[in-house]
């Protein structure tokens, strides 16, 4: 007679669940419709101040659906101070905005964090064990917000789906409330625990959990298909002449296999960007331009693949038919297999003094790791790149790594990897130098090769320290990476002091630096050594400011030796306002030139400003500028002088639709180029735009500048969620 009594009183507490009242998803944090919630503060300042009483108070209320994770924030402030505008998503990080970071497997490996700014505009990233941040990082979920007279209020509503995470009947998560907000023209940076800065892994350190009871993850089955539209014009004889039309379709998608993995797609990508990359000063530089990652394929899993030998670097994947991606997370282990048939391959090589570039023809590429994870974020892990050309040739690395954290304040990482080149016969390559007993041509020739990396670091409240170690043996070659340089040996020691000073001082952070390179080829000979300082200085109104003084000793190119070349150089910012935004960079002093036929030690100047004006807080404009030359000491004649100025105009009808305009103009190369576009993105997936770019170059002879070629595109991206 009792068990009908014993099952009723099982059944309660999941009964209980199921009649649980959600907050509507509105904007506006009501705590009655939050009873029932987890209820938190973030009250702890730990920027400038160290721990210190948060200026303003934030409430936080989360609860949970069977398949969403509900966040309400009530933001407490001064509203008359409030930093808050229009954005496309990612850009209010420089706004008011809260965060919440979630760790759900524990262990510290990552923080998948979102929130808002005070207009709803999404924010997102993943916060990293090494402390390190990717802003790249994209997740589809939901956010709303309200502005009252003494506060702002975000709700967020965030699907289990968007999260990889173990299954079972009760979960814990790890998470960090965050708000950043101004008082008195000063940033200041808020948690919900006393940071402890003996630990450099933030991630580490929450003691803040969540439980979660019989939740489900939907399996994500999403399509990207695309269509894409285009028509370039050339002026081969002053007069601008269109082509044909041209365009193509694609698909991209992923499908979850279960809870913790994912398979991802993409047929016929379009790898087009939307942001173009700001051109950089190349005139005395004898390496590859680094690029940031920005096509939103290569979004998921770029933590798992990043290396500090950089043996992955997706932009190497330049136009594939076809690719395929595998990422799993299980609660010990992850697993990262990357595929692609790439119709257009970039050849990378490195030399001792320059790297040298090429455009290859089609390639198979392969990309797969596996890390097994440890508490604290502690790893060891396998990586391996493949890339095989059509043509016949192919390029291999394979290596180990692995990071330890001990005694608290003490982090030790290494990573060691082995290549295995078959070059190609091909003419890709237009240089013939040598390096060591092979040559720059690509003729077939086999080419075996390692690299070593060992860090060891200390970190303290007031002390940092750090000795660092690489090496890259003269033949090392990374066909999916990005290695400039071989046949070369670094060091590096690093020292440094900080200091916090009280709430109402002017000077609010202090920081003093010290630190030393030195570098030997593969014959022991140095190339480089230094001797350098720096300090850091935070002080009231927003400004910020570094300067730093830096000694060489000597370097060597080319046969060539520079001796004591001392530099100065100096940074600041100044950010009193949403209005105004304002940075300044400037170096003098002497360096090398690098030049083959007549390397010589020269008299360096550099200065560059970037800006932003917040015009209205749907319009933005931000121009910058940067100017460089190199002079002769004897005489005072120029090797080289020139600048790059670049403006951008955004104007944001609202945070799914916005029209930018960009400017910029190369000194160096006599030619400017403006892109109009006209964007809808409402979902970090689903795109629509419309745009073009026109480029004008010098014509001398007619002592004018004239259009040189011309592009017009049209993209229409939509992500359906079955």
């Amino acid at each position: 007679m009792y068990k009908p009594l014993i099952y009723l009183l099982l059944l309660f507490p999941l009964f209980i669940q199921a009649q649980k009242v959600l907050p509507e998803f509105d904007g506006i944090v009501s705590p009655e419709e939050w009873e029932g919630a987890e209820t938190f503060k973030i009250n702890y300042e730990i920027d400038p101040g160290n721990n210190i009483p948060s200026p303003h108070l934030t409430e936080v209320f989360i609860t949970y659906s069977e398949t969403d994770l509900y966040v309400g924030f009530i933001a407490y402030a001064d509203m008359t101070n409030l930093r808050s505008s229009v954005r496309n998503r990612d850009e209010g990080f420089r706004d008011d905005n809260v965060l919440i970071g979630i760790d759900n497997y524990g262990d510290g490996r990552y923080m998948v964090s979102l929130g808002a700014n005070p207009e709803g505009n999404q924010l997102d990233l993943k916060l990293l064990s090494t402390g390190q941040d990717d802003i790249s990082y994209d997740v589809n979920f939901d956010s709303k917000a309200s502005k009252h007279n003494d506060s702002y209020h975000v709700e967020l509503k965030i699907p289990f789906g968007v999260l990889q995470f173990k299954q079972a009947p009760e979960l814990k998560w790890k998470i960090l409330l965050y708000r950043s907000t101004f008082t008195e023209n000063n940033r200041s940076q808020n948690i919900n625990f006393p940071i402890d800065l003996n630990n450099p892994s933030l991630p580490c350190q929450t003691p803040t959990e969540i439980t979660l009871k019989n939740i489900k993850s939907k399996n994500r089955v999403n399509l990207l298909p695309y269509a894409y539209g285009g028509l370039e014009g050339t002026a081969p004889e002053g007069s601008l002449v269109y082509g044909n039309p041209k365009g193509t379709v694609g698909l991209s998608g992923l499908f979850d296999l279960n809870n913790i993995t994912s398979l991802e797609y993409a047929i016929n990508p379009d790898f087009s960007q939307v942001e173009a990359d700001v051109s950089q000063i190349t005139a005395n530089n004898t390496f590859a331009i680094f690029f940031q990652e920005r096509r939103p394929y290569f979004n998921e899993g770029n933590d798992i693949i990043e290396t500090s030998l950089n043996t992955v670097y997706t932009r190497s994947i330049n136009k594939p038919l076809l690719s395929t991606k595998l990422i799993s997370q299980g609660e010990n282990q992850r697993f990262y297999w990357l595929t692609a048939y790439d119709e257009a391959s970039p050849y990378l090589i490195a030399g001792e003094n320059r790297s040298y570039f090429g455009e290859g023809t089609a390639s198979f590429s392969n990309i797969f790791r596996y890390q097994r994870t440890y508490d604290e974020g502690n790893n060891i892990g396998f990586l391996t790149t493949n890339r095989i050309f059509k043509s016949r040739g192919y390029g291999h690395t394979f290596g180990v790594d692995g990071r330890y954290w001990f005694k608290k304040s003490y982090t030790a990482s290494f990573e060691f990897n082995k290549s295995i080149l078959l070059e190609p016969t091909q003419d890709w390559i237009e240089e013939t130098d040598r390096i060591r007993d092979k040559n720059t041509q690509l003729d077939g020739e086999k080419l075996n090769g390692d690299a070593l990396y060992f860090s060891l670091q200390r970190n303290t409240k007031d002390w940092n320290t750090e000795i660092e170690y690489e090496q890259y043996s003269p033949h090392y070659q990374t066909p999916l990476g990005f290695v400039t340089q071989n046949s070369v040996r670094f060091f590096d020691v690093f020292h440094g002091y900080q200091h916090f000073f009280d709430k109402e001082n002017f000077v609010k952070q202090l920081g003093v630096y010290l630190g030393s390179e030195i570098n030997f080829n593969y014959d022991n000979l140095r190339k480089y050594l230094d001797f350098g300082s720096a300090m850091y200085i935070q002080l009231s109104g927003n400004i910020e400011s570094e300067i730093s003084y830096n000694y060489v000793i000597n370097e060597e190119f080319e046969g060539f030796i520079g001796e004591n070349m001392p530099e100065f150089s100096v940074f600041t910012s100044y950010n009193p306002s949403e209005a105004v935004r304002l940075g300044v960079f400037s170096r003098v002093g002497e360096a090398l030139r690098y030049d083959s036929d007549n390397p010589a030690v020269g008299n360096n100047f550099f200065i560059g400003t970037f800006n932003n004006f917040q015009i209205t807080p749907k319009l933005r404009i931000s121009p910058s500028l940067r100017y460089s030359q190199l002079k002769n000491k004897e005489d005072g004649s120029l090797y080289f002088s020139g600048y790059i100025a670049r403006s951008t105009i955004n104007y944001q009808f609202n945070p799914n639709f916005s029209f930018r305009l960009i400017g910029e103009f190369n000194d160096f190369d006599k030619a400017f180029f403006l892109q109009p576009l006209l964007k809808w993105n409402p979902n970090p997936f689903t795109i629509f735009y419309i745009g073009g770019t026109n480029g004008y170059s010098r014509i001398d002879e007619r002592n004018q500048y004239s259009i040189e070629n011309s592009q017009l595109y049209m993209k229409f991206q939509y992500l359906f969620d079955l």
